[in-house]
């Protein structure tokens, strides 16, 4: 007695490789933009929570020196070295998130004098600040794809405003047409 034996068939079908082909991209096409979201709004987050920090530190240095003249934020490097100084020669600019330098940063904050816009720690030759008031401006990089993030504005008067308005800058009074506060 003859018996055949059937093979079974082991594999998948075009059919079914292109229904899973299907479901991967509708799934990546849902979650790219979605990442991408949560990594700007997480940039942004990162920017308020330095310039909340800094805003404290502000006012301690007032609170002891009477003025904000002389002020150099607080800075820890990657290997938990702490110092007192910006990011960059200007003396006005600190990197977001720490430890980011001017190739790799998420947000660049400016931190100038509230009256004359220069810098609050001494130059060379002195003091070119009133040192009563203060201003801080955060702009995205954007070429980490961060386009549509805020930019985002504190002061010592008490104005936080956050705008996509792309013509405020440190010397702007508010964040322009847009604006919402945080």
């Amino acid at each position: 007695m003859n018996m055949k034996t059937l093979k079974q068939q082991v594999g998948f079908t075009l059919i079914e490789l292109m229904i899973v082909i299907i479901i991967v991209a509708i799934l990546a096409a849902i979650a790219i933009p979605s990442y991408r979201q949560f990594v700007v709004r997480n940039a942004e987050s990162q920017a308020q929570a330095r310039m909340q920090e800094l805003d404290i530190e502000l006012n301690r240095w007032r609170a002891s020196a009477l003025t904000y003249k002389g002020f150099k934020p607080k800075k820890i490097a990657s290997n938990g070295d702490i110092s007192y100084a910006y990011d960059a020669t200007d003396n006005k600019t600190i990197y977001v998130p720490k430890g980011s330098d001017s190739t790799n940063y998420r947000y660049m904050i400016a931190l100038v004098d509230g009256s004359t816009g220069n810098t609050l720690a001494p130059t060379g030759t002195g003091y070119s600040t009133a040192g009563s008031s203060w201003r801080m401006l955060a702009e995205p990089n954007t070429s980490f794809k961060n386009s549509n993030a805020h930019i985002l504005m504190i002061n010592s008067t008490g104005v936080k405003c956050k705008s996509k308005d792309r013509a405020v800058t440190i010397a702007s009074i508010n964040c322009g047409t847009g604006n919402e506060d945080w």
